[in-house]
């Protein structure tokens, strides 16, 4: 007795049926299973005020100051034997 083939389009659509129902599956079940998004206060959501105060700028770069004794060494010395 001869078996018959099944052609490779109908194997092909039956997996794209599967898989497209395991993707809306799992999207609903995502959909209920993720937690709802905390409550933000109105005070965090206001949006900032973009002025440039030149005055502020200056009094940080006034107070950032660093002598050559304050600067330190940023390069790792080398050992005798080569390692570190």
């Amino acid at each position: 007795m001869k078996k018959i083939k099944i052609p490779s389009l109908v194997t092909t659509m039956i997996l794209t049926v599967v898989t497209i129902s395991f993707w809306i599956v799992f999207s609903v079940i995502r959909i209920f299973k993720t937690e709802k998004s905390p409550d933000i206060p109105p005070e965090i959501l206001n949006p900032l005020k973009a002025s440039y105060d030149k005055t502020v700028v200056d009094k940080i770069e006034k107070r950032i100051y660093f002598d050559k004794e304050q600067v330190f060494e940023t390069a790792v010395p080398a050992t005798s034997s080569g390692e570190l």
